[in-house]
């Protein structure tokens, strides 16, 4: 109920023309987090990359620019073909690109960037786009993005960590990046090796971390303490993608990023890996654990080290001489399909 006062003197600013005091506004929203996608262009990176560009579009991210390491899953020239397809269709064609890494210690086998091609080719529809190549390397503007954004940057790394660890090299990038969410390693699960040569490895490596472990072990080592959150296999194996699960996305999915996704979760060559239990959320699952508000991902604090040389090559392990930072070890299946495909349908 009001008081006679306070309408008497609401009556006499009317009669004055004064105007009233103005209601207290509301407190500004955030600003978008800024972020950088780096990655090798496999089936589990461009359905990271609609995810992250329904975060853009809803402003959970301010998706800064997506790099290619050429050393991994996808083919060189093709992996960045595919980034460029993938952005055209969520709308965000203007976001920068870059590959062009260095050569990575150990090869991707050729019959898993076969394969890759084969399902990104059928989910894209870019089979006869021609390639063309960045006007500057991958590292490069990795580096020069970090440099020239106000406000620290999380990077997103699901590839070999080859152009992450050149971008340290620029003075003042390490520093800058405020989280780095990694898709690699496998602490106490096996590794998930595969092709020709992989029996002479002893099968603890996962195989992000062994197409490169030098460059894991300079990021690790090079990354302020704490602000590595490594999501391997340990995370990941808890994560599958299931035949419900790409039914639901095919009934629920509306936009044109969860369609996307069901695009590729559903073509000829994925489907056996589906149906066998063989192909997870790899990838996705990282990024998802760096701005949800609930986390799908455990993280322990651990002293990770990465070996470099002999059977165990690659291997990702916890030693009293490792670099302090974070490992996911478990991951909540209902929790992230929810939110993945929340964020999917904006």
């Amino acid at each position: 109920m009001f008081s006679s006062r306070a309408v008497l003197a609401a009556l006499l600013a009317c009669a004055l023309g004064v105007a009233a005091a103005p209601a207290a506004s509301a407190a500004p929203k955030p600003s978008p987090v800024p972020v950088v996608y780096d990655g090798d262009s496999d089936f589990a990176d461009i359905a990271t990359l609609a995810y992250l560009c329904q975060a853009h579009k809803q402003r959970r991210i301010d998706l800064r620019a997506v790099t290619v390491t050429n050393n991994g899953a996808g083919i060189p020239g093709r992996a960045l073909t595919h980034v460029r397809t993938a952005l055209g269709k969520c709308g965000l064609s203007g976001i920068p690109v870059a590959d062009g890494s260095d050569t990575g210690v150990n090869p991707m086998p050729a019959d898993g960037r076969a394969w890759t091609e084969s399902i990104l080719n059928g989910a894209l529809g870019d089979a006869n786009v021609p390639s063309r190549p960045s006007h500057v390397k991958a590292s490069a503007l990795l580096a020069a993005t970090v440099l020239k954004s106000s406000k620290p940057v999380v990077v997103i790394a699901t590839g070999p960590l080859t152009n992450v660890a050149k971008a340290l090299d620029v003075p003042g990038v390490a520093q800058r990046i405020s989280r780095l969410a990694v898709m690699g390693g496998a602490f106490d699960v096996p590794g998930n090796l595969f092709g020709p040569g992989a029996e002479e490895f002893d099968g603890t490596q996962e195989v992000n971390m062994w197409l490169d472990p030098a460059s894991a072990d300079k990021v690790f080592a090079g990354i302020p303490r704490g602000r590595v959150d490594i999501v391997g296999l340990d995370a990941t194996n808890d994560v599958p993608i299931t035949p419900s699960y790409v039914e639901r996305l095919g009934r629920e999915g509306r936009t044109t990023e969860a369609k996307l996704v069901h695009a590729i979760v559903t073509q000829p060559d994925l489907t056996p890996a589906v149906q066998d239990g063989s192909a997870y959320w790899w990838d996705t699952l990282a990024s998802s654990e760096v701005f949800d508000a609930v986390s799908p991902v455990k993280l322990r604090p651990a002293k990770v080290d990465v070996r470099q040389d002999g059977a165990a090559a690659g291997r990702t392990y916890v030693s009293p001489e490792g670099t302090p930072q974070n490992v996911g070890y478990d991951a909540d299946p209902a929790a992230y399909e929810n939110g993945f495909l929340k964020m999917l349908n904006g």
